[in-house]
């Protein structure tokens, strides 16, 4: 799985994250596809002997196992391969076009963080759930996605847990037949909505057990045994269907399957995310419009740009100037490419049972494909045993078992998925942002009288303006190809802060503007102005030796102009003076 770039860097190729899991999902497959096609002769053969409603029982059996076989092989097939193309993952913020003007929606969010110097994560609510972060404190610095399904889970672990502790208590307090029946149904009822519930509403669901859902269950256990027998005289008999065993075991599996995924939850989690910030801010005075300072940014972050890549624009917020005096600010956040982190590494059966984050992950999933397996044997073996002619009721225990161990190899596989499908990305956030004052006026240079080469431009006069620069590595993550991008931790780069802060300074310095003459830029033009002033006048020159004298004077500076000498005493004259400081003769020309 790669980015499809105009690129042949291998920094751009990501390893499937989905691709261990694909081997589950096909062995899950396979077992279902041809436990169905076992089926589906058996359904055959009885059709074709003896036409009954049982005959067609291994029939409707063999097409559920059949849906079920290649809704797992489909899904493996959609996890083979995909690709990242351009824009992908997904950006932090709504990304703004380069000709637009102005901050897309989060942009401000990701400037606070910058400002505070810290992540902010979102407290839990409820009771259960603060059980649920006192127990695994480090939690609460997961990625949202994972936190969700962590929550959920917890509430199904409580609810099963509950559950189990009130049939336990249930079965061994009836001693009716009828009502031990009626109790093994909707307990296994009961059991099957807490796993199915989940699967149905997706990752991010909730179980929303609750504190009511706590005291009912607590409840049924104790009123249920007392209840039942009172109104098991008007139910139906229901002994020939006992579920109480299946309902046992798929309590006992259930459970199982959610220690293996906290087991596997916890392997996967972080320490506490390194946050630190780099800022450097400096106060310089300008002769130039700021706007200037942003063109020579995109330049110069456009050559930074990763694996030649756009940035990712976030704001860009030109200063305002008018004329006379006012105040502007302008800033600028853009992101880089995301990229994958360079320890993610491409794993394999053999590497998954041997990595701490992929081993419970590992089993977990091989714990679906073992249930899947025992399910599809007993919907076998109980359409084997099944006559055409008559019904033996103990027959129903390998239906009920094998449904519910299917229901719970589901349940193994669904659990584990968004754990599967995490991507890490390192990318780099940049901040600049300028406030201050300005002076409008306007510069004329040169001699009214004697000069014959003037200039004058408008000009915008800046003292002491802010000039902050935020730079941050973030490490983000994503569950899935179009998922959102979650911010995990941010690591301060001080030395590009600094580069980029400098880099603005000397080009300020070196704008070309004659009220300030400190840039290079300045001394040649007052260096060619100055020579060409001091030719005197009545002579018959050559315009471009004037030029040409006047640009090789300016490449050596105004140090290096051509000293005048007075005719009478040889002294050395100043510069545009009328007499002699030395015998005070007239100067001619």
């Amino acid at each position: 799985m790669s980015y499809e770039y105009s690129s042949t860097s291998n920094r751009l190729d990501i390893p499937n994250p989905f691709k261990v899991e694909n081997y589950f999902y096909f062995a899950a497959a396979g077992i279902l596809i041809m436990g169905a096609l076992a089926l589906l002769l058996l359904g055959r053969n009885g059709i074709a002997n003896h036409m009954s409603f049982w005959s067609l029982t291994p029939l409707l059996i063999g097409i559920y196992l059949l849906f079920r076989g290649i809704g797992y092989g489909g899904k493996a097939f959609l996890q083979l391969r995909f690709f990242f193309g351009r824009g992908e993952p997904k950006s932090l913020a709504t990304e703004i076009q380069t000709d637009q003007s102005g901050k897309g929606a989060g942009a401000d969010t990701l400037k606070e963080t910058l400002r505070q110097n810290a992540l902010t994560f979102q407290e839990p609510q409820g009771a259960l759930n603060g059980l649920l972060y006192s127990l695994i404190p480090d939690l609460i610095y997961a990625p949202h996605p994972i936190q969700i399904i962590a929550q959920r889970q917890f509430q199904t672990a409580l609810a099963i847990a509950v559950t189990f502790l009130s049939f336990i208590i249930a079965w061994v307090g009836f001693s009716s037949s009828t009502s031990s029946s009626w109790m093994g149904l909707f307990y296994f009822l009961f059991t099957a909505f807490l796993l199915i519930k989940p699967l149905d509403e997706g990752a991010s669901s909730k179980t929303d057990l609750g504190v009511k859902g706590l005291v009912g269950l607590i409840l049924a256990a104790v009123l249920g045994p007392v209840i039942i027998p009172l109104i098991g005289s008007g139910l139906p008999d229901v002994s020939w269907l006992s579920l109480n065993g299946q309902t046992f075991l798929m309590l006992v599996a259930a459970m199982t399957s959610v220690s293996l995924f906290f087991i596997a939850l916890t392997k996967q989690m972080i320490a506490p995310p390194p946050t630190t910030m780099a800022c450097e801010q400096h106060a310089l005075s300008l002769n130039s419009h700021p706007t200037q300072l942003f063109d020579e940014l995109d330049r110069e972050m456009q050559k930074e740009w990763t694996e030649q890549i756009p940035n990712r624009r976030y704001a860009r917020v030109l200063p305002v100037i008018n004329n006379g005096s006012g105040t502007f600010m302008g800033e600028a956040l853009e992101e880089t490419q995301p990229m994958p982190r360079d320890d993610m590494r491409q794993i394999d059966l053999k590497s998954c049972f041997s990595l701490p984050r992929y081993k419970w992950l590992g089993w977990l999933n091989s714990m679906g494909v073992l249930l899947t397996l025992i399910g599809v044997i007993s919907m076998i073996v109980f359409s084997a045993l099944m006559e055409s002619e008559s019904f033996e009721s103990s027959v129903t225990v390998f239906a009920t078992f094998g449904l519910a161990m299917l229901l719970v190899g589901a349940f193994c596989f669904k659990a584990g998925h968004i754990l599967w499908g995490r991507f890490d990305f390192v990318s780099e956030l940049i901040w600049i942002e300028t406030k201050g004052n300005y002076q409008s006026a306007k510069l004329d240079y040169g001699n009214q009288f004697t000069d014959r080469v003037k200039t004058e431009k408008q000009v915008i006069n800046i003292e002491s303006m802010t000039l902050r620069v935020w730079v941050a590595q973030l490490e983000t993550v994503s569950f899935g190809k179009n998922s959102q991008r979650w911010l995990v931790g941010m690591r301060g780069m001080q030395d590009k802060a600094r580069y980029i802060s400098q880099h603005v300074i000397e080009f300020a310095g070196n704008q070309s503007i004659i009220v300030a003459p400190t840039s290079g830029a300045d001394m040649q033009k007052i260096a060619a102005l100055s020579a060409i002033n001091q030719i005197g006048g009545g002579q018959s020159v050559d315009p471009r030796a004037i030029m040409l004298g006047a640009i090789d004077n300016a490449s050596r500076g105004a140090a290096s102009l051509p000293e005048i000498m007075c005719l009478a005493c040889s002294g050395v004259l100043e510069p545009n003076t009328a007499f002699c400081s030395n015998c005070g003769t007239k100067v001619v020309g």
